[in-house]
């Protein structure tokens, strides 16, 4: 394997000690290589199967992962074994043990996290979605630490989970401090609030480092954090830590050695930044879904007093498209695998037609007003503002089954009905046109703006509008009307909308005094299978409405 070549290659230095002995203790004037090897936002993605589309997928797969994890571990007999965050909600096969299964299951990545001798995870903001009690039930029935500093018991400086945890390589004492984005707070805030607080990262960070260094007489800091490097905050909250923490604590706290990081989804490898006390801090993301495995690599020397310090750092993203499934891990989580599989390939309803998302935010679609139909009907909104999440997923005619909708809504959101003005309204429809660039790209389409989510731009329902991309962004909404009436500013509407935007998500900032008239605790997607099994049959006709359009 040439994974495993390159490693072995890279690790050949027969002047340095490798540590194979059991009992052996890095001395004075050593220096040996430690591996922390990482794993982020799987979200559920435990085994290389596509639950949605029923076929198997290469690209991901902690069951794949863990066949990596052996060959580094046969080259770097001093290793770490870490996941950043996101791991308990995400695809269908997460769900499933979230909604169907028992309380006396197990969800499986917990339990291949155990087999895998994982020696930390940290909470993600994707962990809180189906409540304290599920998430908590879970943690009590694993082996494997799950850490979060600041994550804190309501009204409290007390950590609701262990902040750090202490492994002792070689002789030397490694801490690995847990953080989390504060974001769930926002996104989650039925689930966590009077419950939980989350504290700003870097301000925790700098506690427990702190105490790691002097309480726990810790040699290497290790911050494993459900955040990005750095970017936007998504969400206005007062006093609420910025999203994205991660460049801060590597930069501006002493004693870090190397940040572990997750949530925005990216690979970053060969990186290091400078800290606050000039010391060389290293960066490894391994991508989203068990799509890499993450591999820093520190060179720890003992000085001749007995302090140990980092002599240097390299870490790479090792795909894991090319690599086998891991026999253990795929015999540990067949039934689980194959109770999903025959979940998710269950059909709801019947359609003679074909619905497809490939154009649903260039243009009025049935599948998405397919959602909107129903947010309205539960709510008995006027209006419903949804989002097109993926633009791959299509089915009909023939058979709708339980995966396609789990792909047309993969999130766990709940419903908000909410009372908006005309001028909130426009406001809002402002806002999500950011999505798109003035002008056209190469084939005359409208040109998309990279560092807009496709999942913040939400189409309403119920009112006619057109946005006018060659205008600038403040100024695209040229005509809406409702019921043939142009909409005037203190008109006021009933609209249905997801929890993560009724809630802050996205920046849509004209939500945050717009009166809650009901919450819905129920997920989005369970209420479209609710739909669709209730009506058996369902064609464009009994959904579509065609009220917006863009002009490019």
């Amino acid at each position: 394997m040439a994974f495993f070549l390159s490693f072995a290659i890279a690790s050949c230095d027969s002047s340095e000690p490798t540590a194979a002995e059991p009992g052996f203790e890095l001395a004075p004037g050593d220096t040996i290589p430690l591996a922390v090897m990482a794993t982020a936002d799987v979200h559920g993605w435990v085994r290389s199967w596509d639950y949605y589309r029923n076929r198997k997928e290469p690209s991901y797969g902690l069951s794949k992962v863990a066949t990596l994890v052996d060959s580094v571990r046969q080259v770097y007999p001093n290793n770490l074994l870490l996941d950043s965050g996101d791991w308990l909600q995400g695809n269908p096969f997460a769900e499933y043990f979230a909604l169907q299964a028992s309380e006396e299951d197990h969800f499986p990545f917990l339990t291949v996290v155990d087999h895998m001798g994982f020696d930390a995870v940290v909470l993600g903001n994707h962990e809180f979605n189906f409540g304290l009690d599920y998430l908590n039930r879970q943690i009590e029935m694993s082996e494997t630490p799950v850490i979060g500093a600041n994550i804190y018991r309501h009204s409290t400086d007390e950590p609701a989970y262990p902040p750090y945890v202490i492994r002792e390589v070689a002789g030397v004492r490694v801490a690995v401090v847990g953080l989390t984005t504060p974001g769930s707070a926002v996104w989650d805030r039925p689930r966590v609030e009077g419950n939980l607080q989350f504290g700003d990262g870097k301000e925790t960070a700098e506690r427990f480092v702190r105490k790691v260094r002097d309480d726990e007489d810790a040699d290497v800091v290790i911050i494993l954090a459900h955040s990005g490097l750095d970017g936007d905050t998504s969400y206005e909250r007062e006093n609420l830590g910025e999203e994205n923490f991660g460049r801060k604590v590597g930069e501006e706290i002493e004693g870090v050695d190397l940040l572990v990081l997750g949530h925005t989804h990216r690979t970053v490898e060969d990186m290091t930044l400078e800290g606050a006390d000039g010391r060389s801090v290293g960066v490894i993301q391994p991508g989203r879904w068990a799509s890499h495995l993450g591999v820093a690599t520190m060179k720890l020397t003992r000085d001749e007093d007995g302090t140990v310090h980092v002599a240097g750092h390299t870490s790479q993203n090792h795909a894991v498209e090319n690599v086998k499934e891991h026999p253990e891990i795929v015999s540990l989580t067949e039934e689980a695998h194959q109770r999903v599989v025959d979940y998710v390939t269950e059909p709801v309803a019947e359609t003679g037609d074909e619905w497809s998302a490939e154009m649903a935010r260039m243009q009025d679609t049935p599948i998405i007003d397919l959602i909107q139909a129903v947010q309205k009907e539960v709510t008995g909104a006027q209006l419903s503002a949804a989002a097109a999440f993926n633009t791959s997923v299509s089915f009909g005619p023939g058979e709708i089954t339980r995966g396609d909708i789990a792909l047309l809504y993969p999130f766990f959101n709940t419903l908000y009905k909410l009372e908006m003005t005309g001028k909130q309204l426009r406001e809002f429809l402002e806002h999500t046109s950011q999505y798109y660039l003035t002008g056209t790209d190469e084939k005359g389409l409208p040109k998309v703006n990279r560092d807009w989510p496709g999942f913040n731009f939400d189409m309403i329902s119920g009112l006619d509008y057109v946005l006018d991309l060659r205008r600038p962004a403040g100024e695209r909404v040229t005509v809406m009307e409702y019921e043939n009436e142009p909409v005037d500013d203190d008109q006021t509407f009933t609209v249905a909308v997801n929890s993560y935007r009724a809630e802050g998500g996205g920046g849509f900032d004209m939500l945050a005094d717009a009166p809650v008239l009901e919450e819905i605790d129920r997920s989005v997607g369970d209420m479209i299978l609710e739909y669709l099994i209730d009506k058996e049959q369902i064609g464009h006709d009994d959904v579509f409405e065609e009220n917006w359009r863009l002009v490019y």
